[in-house]
């Protein structure tokens, strides 16, 4: 069978209901086997400002990845943009319509799946009215912009003016799905004291309103009802179980992934509205004691129904479980409770005084695998009091002390794993946030290089508990914050991966299309039941794309982990764009300086130069003997004069060449200007700067009869040798002066022998 890859747009994972819609979707697909690939949105958990910058990114990667079909829950997307649908419309442009799954909103041209609010809100309120008999119920709904909150507040006014029950405003009011709110209950208790009942829009602004009514000693369901919706795990273990509305994200997700798989395989869709009913609990005032009457029941049938009791425990305690998970956990339970019951029998017919039916021990191994979200303990606690009550209901007067006993004990022992898993959890919440957060220390450090960093960060992912982790960066960030559309490249570059604990860094350079970017995961483990890609995110730009294998990081710690691997790279960046703009001031401030201290005509030293060059050579080599060496090219405005300036200056780049050739390697040549050259070399004596000029003299005869120029060169000389002492320097300018004045003299000398030769000739 082939694996399909099937995406699933996720919102923040703080929030319970997006969460609990992944769950369902990856359990279902799991089972099916085949791969989820969640794609994060990655708005900060603390702000929703540019939440629709974040959600483009999402959209964008998944219309660019391989994927066989999309699921799109279009109410978690609209939440975080003040249910604006258009915006939605226009993020799901990026999508392939006939591969592209949308939950909670019918929009044309897209298989849709829709929530049915009516029929479970509808019996909530008949049960509220007719059942229970109230007549003043307030309802508390949703934000304004949800549509699911509007549907389910309309239907509370509709079955209020049905029954002909005035509705004034301060029986009417908004909080938020989160349970946020405790402000606006106090007001709706504060507005009418002498209320009956609230209906509220969520299960998590339930709970608020019973912590707010036990702070003012209000007796839930026997001085006011309460009911919810969306029928979250926790709801039917709380005290009293709170009454709801079924609607869960699970079970949309489950649903989803179904129709998902269908599309794939090329199938009509089959299911397209999940239903909605109403559960009726303790919150309400009725069956307060319907759990304990159950088991009452149970434990009078003969033969003894164990596996019943091993089905409550399980709906009790597990939930939102992948079967694997569900199946090893239930083999567990019927060990335990075949314990329990042996534990039982030997008090009864053995007589055995002092035996736990709920061991410390046993209770320790039940509980020891950690399967975060999707275990219980409260709703184990829940029931399992229950079936000690109706034990104790059941049993002789003489075995009721024994009961208790064990009623206290559970007590005692499911508060110390309660607080153990909650201590657990806490410093493990704490660890991932301090790993988040350090993830890329390294990459803040000055000293680190590229790949060091980029291996440093994936290194970090197995303390989050990531066994599989994937960097792939766009060849130019992209600004996504502010952006109508994306001018992002269609490949990425792999930088590495992480398998287990290993982190290999790519050799190749080649970017990768998106559509290979599955595929090039897969390559490196094809073990991955599921995988969240998510954008590498900083300030307003779009870095590149990492991916991690799922269900590894609850709560906000995969967006952690996101967001600081973007602050990383971020920092990375710039301290590589740092460098590099040092790197290029550094060669232009280099090449200044040369052209400061050189001659544009002949790349020669120039007198700056040549000057500071000779300064340190004098200070570096003090006790060695010297020369500064003047030189002079003869007749130079002869042959400007003769043959213009071009072939002037060609005249002097040619002695310059001559000059340089015939200077040995200790020494170094400037041009003062015009004709005028400058020589600093190590000599022995006087007598050698006279042959120094002689050389350089025959090179320039050798040069006239090969080169065959139009002009004819020919140098005059003059030099001073010194000896190089701590004075050198401080004379310098004396010497050159010196240096000068030899050179002049040669040339005065010349010009008499040319004339003296002349009048002889005459």
């Amino acid at each position: 069978m082939r694996q399909y890859r099937i995406g699933l747009m996720v919102g923040n994972k703080t929030i319970d209901y997006p969460h609990s819609i992944r769950m369902g979707v990856q359990n279902t697909l799991e089972e099916a086997g085949h791969l989820l690939v969640a794609i994060a949105d990655l708005v900060p958990y603390h702000t929703r400002f540019n939440a629709e910058g974040y959600f483009r990114v999402a959209f964008e990667i998944a219309g660019r990845l391989d994927l066989d079909a999309v699921i799109v829950p279009a109410g978690v997307v609209t939440g975080y943009l003040s249910g604006n649908d258009a915006m939605t419309h226009e993020f799901l442009a990026a999508m392939n319509p006939k591969k592209t799954l949308v939950l909670e909103r019918d929009i044309p041209g897209y298989r849709c799946i829709t929530k049915d609010n009516g029929p479970g809100m509808h019996e909530c309120m008949e049960h509220l009215i007719e059942t229970c008999g109230f007549k003043k119920i307030a309802f508390i709904s949703g934000p304004e912009a949800s549509q699911g909150a509007r549907e389910r507040e309309q239907i509370y006014f509709e079955e209020m003016e049905r029954h002909h029950l005035p509705v004034t405003p301060e029986m009417f009011a908004r909080g938020l799905f989160s349970g946020d709110c405790e402000d606006v209950i106090e007001k709706v208790l504060d507005e009418n004291p002498n209320i009956e009942a609230i209906a509220c829009a969520c299960d998590f602004i339930a709970y608020t309103a019973y912590r707010m009514m036990r702070g003012r000693k209000i007796a839930i369901g026997h001085d006011v009802a309460v009911t919810g919706f969306d029928d979250h795990p926790k709801s039917a273990n709380i005290d009293p179980p709170l009454s709801t509305v079924h609607m869960t994200g699970y079970d949309l997700g489950c649903m989803a992934a179904r129709e998902a798989i269908r599309i794939c395989e090329g199938k009509p869709q089959k299911e397209t509205v999940i239903t909605s009913r109403f559960i009726a609990r303790n919150s309400c005032g009725e069956n307060m004691r319907s759990g304990v009457d159950y088991f009452r029941e149970l434990l009078r049938k003969k033969p003894f129904p164990a596996e019943t009791f091993v089905d409550v425990l399980m709906d009790a305690t597990m939930s939102m479980a992948g079967k694997q998970a569900t199946d090893d956990f239930r083999r567990q339970m019927e060990v335990f409770f075949a314990g329990i019951r042996d534990a039982y029998l030997r008090h009864r017919d053995g007589g055995e005084k002092d035996v736990l039916l709920f061991s410390s021990q046993d209770l320790s191994l039940l509980f020891r695998q950690d399967y975060r979200n999707c275990l219980s303990l409260e709703g184990f606690h829940s029931v399992a009091i229950n079936l000690l009550e109706a034990l104790l209901e059941e049993s002789p007067k003489e075995d009721a002390s024994w009961v208790i006993a064990q009623i206290s004990h559970l007590h005692l022992r499911i508060a110390r794993l309660s607080g153990d898993a909650q201590q657990e959890e806490t410093f493990a919440m704490n660890k991932r946030e301090w790993d988040t957060f350090h993830m890329a220390d390294d990459a803040l450090r000055e000293d680190r290089v590229q790949d060091a960093t980029y291996r440093q960060i994936l290194g970090e992912f197995p303390k989050l508990g990531v066994r599989h982790a994937e960097l792939f960066l766009l060849p130019e960030p992209v600004t996504f914050i502010g952006a109508k559309s994306f001018a992002m490249s269609d490949g990425v570059e792999p930088i590495g991966y992480l398998a287990g604990n290993d982190v290999t860094m790519t050799t190749e350079t080649e970017a990768i299309g998106f559509h290979k970017l599955l595929e090039t995961v897969l390559s490196h483990n094809e073990e991955i039941a599921s995988c969240t890609v998510g954008g590498i995110m900083a300030g307003d730009e779009l870095l590149g794309v990492a991916v991690i294998d799922g269900g590894t990081l609850d709560d906000n710690g995969q967006l952690m982990a996101f967001l600081n691997m973007g602050f990383a790279l971020k920092h990375l960046q710039m301290i590589s764009n740092e460098r590099e703009v040092n790197r290029l001031l550094q060669k232009n401030n280099l090449l200044l300086k040369r052209q400061s201290m050189q001659d544009e005509m002949t790349g020669l030293l120039n007198r700056r130069g040549f000057l500071g060059r000779l300064e340190h050579t004098l200070t570096e080599a003090q006790g060695k003997n010297g020369a500064v060496v003047y030189l002079d090219l003869d007749g130079l405005k002869a042959i400007n004069d003769s043959f213009g300036h071009d072939v002037g200056d060609d005249a002097i780049r040619c002695t310059a060449e001559l000059l340089r050739k015939g200077t040995p390697g200790n020494g170094f040549l400037g041009r003062l200007g015009g004709d005028e050259f400058v020589v600093f070399i190590f000599l022995h004596s006087q007598e050698q700067i006279d042959i120094f000029g002689e050389t350089i003299q025959k090179r320039m005869q050798q040069f006239n009869e090969t080169e065959k120029k139009a002009y004819s060169l020919s140098i005059s000389y003059g030099g001073r040798f010194f000896l190089i002492d701590e004075y050198a320097v401080s004379h310098i300018m004396e010497l050159m002066v010196e240096a000068d004045e030899k050179l002049y003299e040669m040339k005065r000398l010349r010009k008499g022998k040319r004339r003296f030769e002349e009048e002889k000739d005459r």
